[in-house]
């Protein structure tokens, strides 16, 4: 759980493999990615080769370092017993204009939060070029934005490989609906997205980005 604002924000992760990323400047971090590692070691068992010693450590300190200024809450999740993991944000916070949607680009959906209400999905595709080679790679990212006139709560699958979003996007959805928001006056619910935020089809459309 995360105080944010007089606002509490709180995910569950009872699924195994969810591992929730602290604010570097709040803790130790070399103890916190040692510690984190040797968990990952011990849960891996006859799956940690001796090239984990050092990728893990690596994986953990990169996450350490996804981290934003304006999370709420943070998660690396790793499905499997080895070295693929996911980055997840959730943030919230005022909204200060109404969200331009002519300008939002990917493939826009309809999606609702038990505890939120109901909201966008946004699909989207960014390019990374690839550290040795220098060649691009399309990598896919999933937002889902929940707003009302005050407010909005932005959840993030950072953009990965789109098989692995395909393998984690369902899990991504399971988290997604534990997430609640509760102030001084109540659970934050969110409002109705107005209709040009909606793709019928979810087709991509192309924009500014958001």
């Amino acid at each position: 759980m995360q105080e944010t604002i007089g606002w509490s924000v709180t995910a569950k992760t009872e699924e195994p493999g969810w591992l929730e990323i602290p604010v570097r400047e709040e803790i130790d971090a070399d103890a916190w990615v040692a510690a984190r590692a040797e968990e990952l070691r011990q849960d891996w068992g006859e799956r940690w080769h001796p090239e984990h010693e050092v990728l893990v450590p690596a994986a953990l300190e990169h996450g350490l370092a996804r981290r934003r200024l304006d999370d709420a809450l943070c998660f690396q999740y790793w499905p499997v017993r080895e070295l693929r993991v996911a980055i997840v944000h959730v943030a919230f916070g005022a909204i200060d204009e109404p969200i331009d949607w002519s300008t939002v680009d990917g493939a826009l959906s309809p999606i609702e939060l038990p505890e939120i209400g109901p909201g966008v999905q946004r699909v989207f595709r960014e390019q990374q070029l690839e550290e040795q080679s220098g060649t691009p790679v399309e990598l896919v990212g999933v937002d889902i934005i929940c707003s009302d006139e005050l407010a909005v709560a932005h959840l993030r699958l950072e953009p990965t490989l789109p098989g692995f979003v395909a393998d984690v996007v369902s899990s991504f959805h399971a988290f997604a609906g534990s997430v609640s928001i509760e102030g001084p006056a109540g659970p934050f619910r969110s409002s109705e997205p107005p209709a040009e935020a909606l793709g019928t089809d979810a087709v991509w459309r192309e924009g500014t980005g958001a």
